[in-house]
């Protein structure tokens, strides 16, 4: 991958497509999160991987539920979990805290989802909370690297914790975003700190 499918971080603010979504995550609208669903820890802290799924511990200091089978890589300081033949992408970003946070955050990298995402469409910006603290829920839609690909959707939610600035995305088919979701949901559900 050469390019970044979650955006860049362009200077440009861009407010367009942003709403508020409700902080329930029991919602079954496309925007809603599971962000806040209790986890299930076990008896190291981890969250419990459900079936299908394995928690992997990252070098890079969080841990979560990825499904079996897939693996991972590194690609500059995002962090990829994928599937095989890179089907779906499960994505994780740490970096030090932005100015306005994970909406404006959000709200730059929509401005730039044209130029970083080629056909990018269908785009949002959604407040929202994980864990009780403020959020940000970006949902796109893409053309993929090549005509090969074809079209993908990804649905990334970003927020701040213990001063750092927490990402994690999951890309996929158009045609397949509903098994996705289940990747999305376990991933930001299990999501645990490790390390400093």
């Amino acid at each position: 991958m050469d390019r970044d499918e979650r955006g860049g971080q362009a200077s440009a603010s861009g407010a367009a497509g942003h709403r508020t979504a409700p902080a329930d995550p029991a919602g079954s609208g496309p925007s809603a999160t599971p962000s806040s669903f209790p986890s299930s820890p076990s008896s190291d802290g981890k969250a419990a991987a459900p079936a299908g799924y394995r928690v992997v511990t990252d070098p890079e200091g969080f841990s979560l539920a990825v499904p079996i089978g897939f693996t991972r890589r590194a690609e500059g300081p995002r962090i990829f979990y994928m599937s095989p033949g890179d089907t779906f992408r499960i994505g994780i970003k740490a970096a030090e805290p932005e100015s306005g946070g994970p909406i404006a955050v959000h709200q730059r990298a929509h401005a730039n989802g044209p130029s970083s995402n080629p056909g990018y469409r269908d785009a949002e910006v959604v407040t929202t909370s994980h864990h009780g603290r403020q959020a940000a829920l970006w949902l796109f839609t893409w053309d993929g690297f090549s005509t090969a690909e074809g079209a993908r959707h990804t649905r990334d939610l970003c927020w701040e914790e213990d001063g750092r600035l927490y990402d994690v995305w999951v890309s996929s088919p158009v045609g397949r975003s509903e098994e996705a979701r289940g990747y999305f949901d376990t991933a930001v559900r299990t999501f645990v700190r490790t390390g400093g």
